[in-house]
């Protein structure tokens, strides 16, 4: 049970870490940096492809959906072994 608990918050540090990734970025890329590497030459010169932010929005849906089912797994794992106590 106490490895089950872990496992969760270890799956919601990580969901946390996530979400701060797009606030990053934005600060670097308006401080004058490359967005941790986005736009290399800075925010004035950067091209990005038509579909690039479809692209980030999707992958960042798909993470954050995949670290929440594991912690609906967690929880209900969690619940399963607290009714079999």
């Amino acid at each position: 049970m106490a490895l089950v608990r872990i496992l969760m918050g270890v799956l919601i540090a990580l969901g946390a870490v996530v979400l701060a990734v797009p606030a990053v970025v934005l600060v670097d890329l308006i401080s004058g940096g490359s967005g941790l590497g986005l736009c290399p030459d800075g925010l004035g010169t950067c091209e990005t492809s038509m579909y690039a932010m479809a692209e980030l929005l999707v992958i960042f849906a798909v993470v954050l959906g995949i670290i929440g089912a594991g912690i609906a797994g967690c929880v209900r794992l969690l619940r399963r072994l607290e009714a079999a106590r």
